[in-house]
């Protein structure tokens, strides 16, 4: 689950058109979401390999719809909802079936579920007052690390389930390095979803916070 640039600064939001080509990468996203829970749960070989090849074509479109819209002029309500909530529910639907498939534990998932759902949460409220709460270093740290770890953990059901990566003997080194990666990712998680609520403690507390510049 990515963390959203933050809107501060970006430009004016226009109207929603939904045939916008970032929206429709959006979407994307979301339609890849069944496919790739479909794959990891009716397994075939070579099933894990097209479960990551679309797992990653749609999470590379996270790091583009974005700077799309704002080349384009296309910041639309609609266009920052669904890049605010596309990856979410990628990553949260693919996590969730690899507990599933026993490719990851579920304290594991758990944390980074609720840890996006605690600063999901404190975005709102900080929307509510008009202030603009932007990602840090760490939660990007945070996204690349997951995206990565996942990625990883496909390839090892690929290797683990007679797919084409079968014949490298991979598959447990492919999913040590991936497990110890979504472990690393949970602990940049759970640290930068520290520093949002330390940062919002002014603001949860009903404490005045100082507005952005305009």
């Amino acid at each position: 689950m990515t963390d959203a640039d933050g809107v501060g600064g970006a430009a004016t939001p226009r109207p929603a058109r939904l045939t916008s080509l970032p929206n429709l990468l959006g979407l994307a996203r979301i339609a890849a979401t069944p496919v790739v829970i479909a794959l990891l749960l009716y397994p075939f070989a070579g099933g894990g390999l097209a479960a990551f090849a679309v797992f990653a074509l749609a999470a590379s479109t996270d790091f583009i719809d974005g700077r799309i819209a704002r080349a384009r002029g296309e910041v639309s309500p609609l266009g920052i909802f669904m890049d605010l909530t596309a990856d979410k529910v990628l990553v949260a639907g693919v996590l969730v079936a690899m507990v599933e498939v026993g490719l990851l534990p579920t304290w594991l998932v758990a944390l980074l579920l609720i840890r996006e759902l605690v600063v999901q949460g404190i975005r709102q409220l900080a929307a509510s007052a008009d202030v603009v709460i932007a990602a840090r270093a760490m939660g990007k740290g945070k996204t690349f690390a997951t995206l990565l770890g996942m990625g990883l953990l496909l390839l090892a059901f690929d290797a683990m389930n007679g797919g084409p990566l079968s014949q490298t003997g991979l598959g447990a080194l492919l999913q040590t390095i991936g497990a110890w990666t979504m472990v690393i990712a949970t602990a940049l998680s759970v640290a930068s979803g520290w520093g949002y609520i330390r940062g919002a403690l002014p603001l949860l507390l009903g404490r005045s916070v100082e507005r952005p510049p305009t």
